[in-house]
């Protein structure tokens, strides 16, 4: 699917995902993400729930989150209300709202409060910290290998892989029980870092490709 027939198909998506749609479209994003990035590997795994992509044997689980600030929450969720809302006075309040909390809109874009690398930092480590209590509890259910996708709508400030890789030791060195493989998704490329042997990795994922992925991501959640 090129970029032409991708904003065609685009179009029936004319409504907003709410909060909890948003939780499914990152799955499956993410999931499309591993068959893209790495193939045959993650060919038999599906979307389910807890943990949120599983393999077809039950012996591999993966957990999916975003990386949100409370406030980039707070203006997401008040521009679906925006987009939903008829009412000019209405618009205008949300609108006002976004504004309000650093976030800026138009009639064809939101963007969001502008934000530096060690704010992106302490973002990944809080949302890493958060899911760490995830490994036991998929341990306990039988699964021998657990991984972490956190998810990132936006592309980062540049970094370098030692300094991702950095940021995650970081959080790790505090536990004892460690995902196998941690994975950092964002617009156009996916990092895949093995912590059982030390190795870190980053695959690029085109735009035209990326724009693909996450069609097909909606479209598996428009089926569900």
């Amino acid at each position: 699917m090129n970029n032409e027939v991708y904003g065609t198909e685009i179009l029936p998506f004319d409504k907003p995902l709410t909060s909890r749609q948003r939780k499914y479209f990152v799955e499956y994003l993410s999931l499309e993400s591993l068959k893209y990035c790495f193939g045959d590997n993650y060919s038999d795994f599906f979307v389910d729930d807890k943990p949120d992509i599983q393999d077809r044997n039950g012996l591999v689980g993966i957990e999916v989150t975003e990386a949100i600030s409370m406030g980039d929450a707070q203006i997401e969720g008040e521009y679906v209300r925006y987009r939903i809302k008829n009412e000019k006075k209405s618009k205008e309040r949300s609108k006002a709202i976004i504004e309000a909390r650093g976030g800026r809109l138009d009639e064809l874009s939101l963007s969001y409060p502008v934000k530096n690398g060690e704010i992106e930092k302490r973002l990944f480590q809080e949302t890493l910290e958060k899911k760490m209590e995830k490994i036991e509890v998929y341990r306990e259910k039988g699964f021998r290998k657990i991984g972490l996708i956190i998810y990132y709508a936006e592309p980062p400030i540049p970094f370098k892989l030692t300094d991702i890789k950095l940021w995650i030791d970081e959080v790790m060195k505090r536990y004892d029980d460690l995902y196998d493989n941690l994975f950092f998704l964002y617009p156009y490329a996916m990092i895949k870092y093995d912590i059982n042997v030390q190795d870190i990795q980053i695959t690029v994922i085109g735009k035209e490709q990326y724009n693909i992925l996450q069609y097909n991501a909606r479209k598996s959640l428009e089926k569900k």
